[in-house]
């Protein structure tokens, strides 16, 4: 079975409860085949999106259209769509093969072709063997297999996955993940998924929109979010980032309570008095004759073949700094006395304040 993927596009969808805007004016358009990832903390209009895509709820403005046909007046049924929802919504008292082939007897498909789909679509997903049991019979992991097979079992154009991996635990959660890539690669499907877990989306989505309270701040490749946010909300809520607060001088350094740290070629905002915000690995220790700040050894926190440090500059300010562990590389204590500066070609990020 493969699936063609179809091009989505959201045209300035608005959706209100009451006076509260849950998303606001939100237009982004998923390629064919394409796996987008909508990321954001609880409560930022994430889930109200996705629901608008499936038809369960109405938006209060905008389009939604799957192939290029608006889909906005077509009941869930008739859009195209599959949802695989985060508590996998089984029916209890059917056998795994019911619960898949439930959508096509549904349509009313030949109970022949509907034992044939059932039984690819638990080869697809892996779950051979399985057809006869109840879902309470099953681990959380095969759960979900179950209502994937379920949703694609009635070929939909697109598919999405609301929270799909958050009830699993960390180590089953890395597996779903790669079988849902698979999968998703197999049959290119065109998919959106919510998540608030940065390193799913991140590791798994071909493009991300971060999205804070009802808008998307950004929409990008994973790289590009992470290396070049495009404001401030996107750099502290995306990985790791130390914020230092001053003013540029001559668009290259940052001047601050702490003192001066070159940043190379930057994209300088028009206002003067700016933010940086800087990734962990974008900070390194350097020798007291060259250009940065200084700062003092609070902790040290040994990551495997990494090592974080939390330093603190003289004016209070707190910066989180990553090096490796290994040959060349001399190791800090506590207390110790360092300078910090930036990583020769390091991105960074600089807003108005």
């Amino acid at each position: 079975m493969t699936t063609r993927g179809v091009a989505l596009a959201l045209d300035g969808i608005t959706h209100r409860f009451g006076h509260t805007v849950a998303v606001d004016g939100v237009s982004l358009r998923v390629e064919p085949g394409e796996i987008v990832a909508l990321l954001g903390p609880s409560g930022c209009g994430k889930t109200t999106l996705l629901r608008i895509v499936a038809g369960l709820l109405r938006q209060s403005g905008g389009h939604v259209a799957v192939g290029g046909g608006i889909v906005d007046a077509l009941p869930p049924n008739e859009r195209g769509a599959g949802i695989v929802f985060q508590n996998y919504a089984l029916f209890p008292h059917m056998t795994v093969e019911a619960n898949v082939g439930y959508g096509l007897r549904a349509r009313g498909t030949p109970r022949k072709d509907i034992a044939e789909t059932v039984r690819r679509m638990l080869a697809l997903v892996r779950m051979d063997g399985f057809a006869r049991r109840l879902p309470r019979q099953l681990s959380g992991g095969q759960q979900q297999r179950v209502a994937l097979a379920r949703t694609l079992a009635v070929s939909p154009r697109v598919l999405l996955l609301d929270e799909p991996f958050g009830a699993l635990d960390k180590n089953l959660r890395l597996d779903m993940q790669i079988e849902v890539k698979r999968l998703q690669r197999e049959l290119d499907i065109t998919t959106i998924m919510v998540t608030h877990d940065q390193e799913e989306a991140l590791s798994l989505a071909d493009r991300v929109a971060v999205m804070s309270h009802g808008r998307v701040e950004q929409f990008a490749r994973p790289d590009e979010i992470y290396d070049r946010p495009a404001s401030l909300f996107v750099a502290t809520f995306v990985g790791t980032a130390s914020l230092l607060r001053g003013t540029l001088a001559e668009g290259v350094t940052l001047e601050c309570a702490a003192g001066r740290l070159p940043l190379g070629s930057v994209g300088a905002p028009s206002a003067r008095a700016v933010v940086l915000a800087v990734r962990p690995e974008h900070l390194r220790f350097v020798d007291p004759a060259s250009a940065g700040l200084d700062a003092k050894i609070e902790l040290v926190l040994p990551l495997g073949p990494l090592v974080v440090y939390d330093v603190v500059l003289s004016d209070g300010t707190t910066l989180k700094v990553t090096t490796s562990r290994g040959a060349g590389v001399t190791p800090h204590a506590p207390g110790d006395a360092v300078r910090v500066a930036l990583v020769p070609g390091a991105p960074a990020s600089v807003f108005a304040e």
